[in-house]
């Protein structure tokens, strides 16, 4: 798995990658535009597998994963690389906040399901939302990492998508996630969800080739509020 970040002191673009098959947990680490030779960054602290995408915010790139211990394999936790100084660290995630059902935080079955949760940027904190079902989702909050602090809230969709499932793309700095429904639209739609107001809007995107898109075995969104323009000097 790679994860992107920015180190704004050197000015520098990297990419962590991130092997999550059990027993090989390799992490290598590039610069991009430099030499672009991959090296080691290994986290000796503490073993780990991934489970979920990368967020990068404000100098780090966090990323869930499970702690690799004989004894208790499912210690859920927050990793966090310094992209500057090349360092992990670890957030523990609570053993009360892992659902009823749930082995770990991050999967629903072990090693059967991917992680219905996404890392998020919940206004400068780091939170934990998992994809809608019948109409709600919860959403996680790193309060305070040292202490374990988190916060907990549900949300809930308005009523006439209680029957959709959705899967959470991204956040934005509107407050907004954006979703994607499982079962696919045509046309296609993106919908966003205010998590301050809580209410949804949605974008119709014209044109598509839904129907090949069905066929597919899995289908990748990616969705940014960052955009380019072209300007002449």
């Amino acid at each position: 798995m790679y994860m992107y970040g920015y180190d704004h002191v050197e000015d520098q673009y990297k990419v962590l990658a991130v092997d999550h098959l059990p027993g090989r947990m390799e992490h290598k680490i590039v610069v991009l535009g430099g030499e672009e030779t991959w090296r080691e960054a290994p986290c000796v602290t503490c073993p780990h597998i991934v489970c979920t995408q990368g967020l990068y915010m404000n100098g780090t790139i966090y990323y869930g994963a499970i702690r690799e211990k004989i004894d208790t394999p499912h210690i859920s936790i927050i990793v966090s690389f310094d992209v500057r100084l090349e360092t992990f660290n670890i957030i523990n995630v609570p053993s009360k906040l892992v659902p009823i059902g749930y082995k770990s935080m991050w999967n629903e079955i072990w090693w059967t399901k991917l992680t219905d949760k996404t890392l998020i940027n919940y206004g400068g904190k780091i939170g934990v939302v998992e994809n809608p079902r019948e109409g709600s989702f919860r959403l996680w909050v790193v309060e305070d990492a040292e202490k374990e602090e988190w916060s907990m809230n549900t949300f809930h969709l308005p009523v006439s998508f209680d029957s959709f499932d959705f899967k959470v793309m991204n956040t934005f700095s509107t407050g907004e996630i954006c979703l994607v429904p499982k079962e696919l639209l045509d046309p296609f739609c993106l919908f966003y969800y205010s998590l301050e107001k809580k209410s949804m809007r949605s974008v119709t995107i014209e044109g598509l080739p839904i129907s090949d898109f069905k066929h597919a075995q899995s289908l990748s969104v990616t969705v940014s509020d960052h955009y380019e323009s072209l300007m002449s000097l």
